[in-house]
């Protein structure tokens, strides 16, 4: 009988220790979770994130959600869309009016061209016409090749500030993804994320943006002297930096997917095995420190998450506004030859399109690495969620 009371009693004591925690104390409830939440991100190493993070311009940082982690676990990311779309179409805006002074020089040039064309039947032969309209077409590369140093300029800047924002983030990332359980996930893709972010890079920086530079210049070059032509060459290096990128940022993203799913239902499958091992094989602890190893990793899951969608969306934004800046340039280019063309400037509108479609390459080229960026982060995120739907 004494035994059944004392069974009773200690019932009784847990029963309403569950009582203490789901009901509210003084009108304010208890969150289970917050101090495990709040221990385990202040274990967390978030120096290099926030050095980043303060080092970033004023606008750009603007333009990102306010940093709070906590909260984001707690309560979510609050993300303004209505505020976000408005300071991006503010910045276009800027951006187009800044350019148009380019706008007018290039207009300019094809109406004084246009002039000395009608004109040049009064000079000594059409000799000192052609001199005339080639003085404008070096003009015309001169400003030209200030708009690709100005765009590459961009592209190499937002490269790099990209990828310093990845390096930073990603070692938080992946611990959190081993505390989820993801232990093998991480040992495989931690490799080939970081190889694979610093060669796809270092390709794009030396290898197709150097292409997509050397299709512009031989495609005003030759059209320059006529009889010279070398615009097939000029088609080729931009095709050829196009499939190139295509080509490395269909390889990386597909070995981590692959890699990835792999391993994840084996990550799932050990965890779920150890909390069972640990449950039933050790004596009087064993369940307690199972349901712990269980609430530990689902804990780490959700700050996790929390950071990993942080970092999507940070390279989007990051990438947001060098890219825009790219954009309103080509459109600049392409919407001076449609005003040139009419003037019976058929070459310098044809120069005109040839800069523009090389700018609008190199727009692409800024875009797709930062989806790759972005694709990667939510790849990682993903498989570290189906650790924990296997579990």
């Amino acid at each position: 009988m004494r035994r059944k009371s004392g069974g009773r009693r200690w019932w009784a004591g847990w029963f309403a220790a569950l009582l203490l925690v789901a009901i509210p104390v003084q009108g304010q409830e208890i969150d289970p979770l917050g101090p495990i939440l709040d221990q385990e991100i202040a274990a967390l190493d978030l120096e290099a994130i926030s050095s980043f993070l303060a080092q970033l311009d004023g606008e750009t940082r603007a333009l990102l959600p306010q940093w709070d982690l906590r909260g984001w676990v707690r309560g979510g990311m609050k993300l303004d869309l209505a505020e976000l779309l408005k300071k991006l179409t503010t910045f276009l805006g800027r951006e187009v009016v800044v350019n148009l002074h380019l706008l007018g020089r290039l207009i300019l040039l094809a109406v004084i061209g246009g002039v000395l064309v009608h004109f040049q039947q009064a000079w000594a032969g059409e000799s000192l016409g052609n001199l005339v309209a080639n003085i404008i077409y070096l003009v015309l590369m001169g400003l030209a090749i200030q708009s690709f140093t100005a765009t590459m300029q961009l592209a190499y800047g937002a490269l790099e500030r990209v990828n310093s924002f990845v390096l930073a983030i990603l070692p938080t990332i992946f611990t959190l993804l081993a505390a989820a359980g993801g232990i093998t996930l991480t040992t495989v893709c931690h490799p080939v994320v970081w190889g694979g972010t610093g060669i796809v890079l270092s390709l794009v920086r030396n290898l197709v943006l150097p292409l997509i530079l050397l299709a512009g210049t031989v495609g005003l070059v030759s059209r320059l002297v006529e009889g010279f032509s070398v615009t097939k060459l000029a088609g080729v290096a931009r095709q050829g930096a196009v499939l190139l990128l295509t080509f490395l940022v269909t390889i990386f993203l597909g070995v981590i997917s692959l890699q990835g799913v792999t391993v994840a239902a084996a990550d799932g499958l050990g965890l779920t095995a150890a909390k069972f091992l640990t449950g039933n094989l050790v004596p009087i602890v064993g369940g307690v420190v199972s349901d712990s190893l269980e609430l530990a990793a689902g804990c780490s899951l959700l700050i996790k998450n929390a950071l990993g969608a942080f970092a999507a969306l940070g390279v989007v934004l990051l990438c947001a506004y060098p890219a825009l800046k790219i954009l309103v340039v080509a459109f600049i280019y392409r919407l001076a030859a449609a005003f040139v063309q009419p003037l019976g400037q058929d070459r310098l509108a044809e120069s005109l399109q040839e800069i523009g479609q090389t700018v609008m390459v190199i727009f692409a080229t800024v875009t797709v690495v930062g989806l790759m960026f972005f694709f990667c982060l939510t790849i990682l995120i993903g498989l570290g969620n189906l650790t924990a739907v296997v579990r």
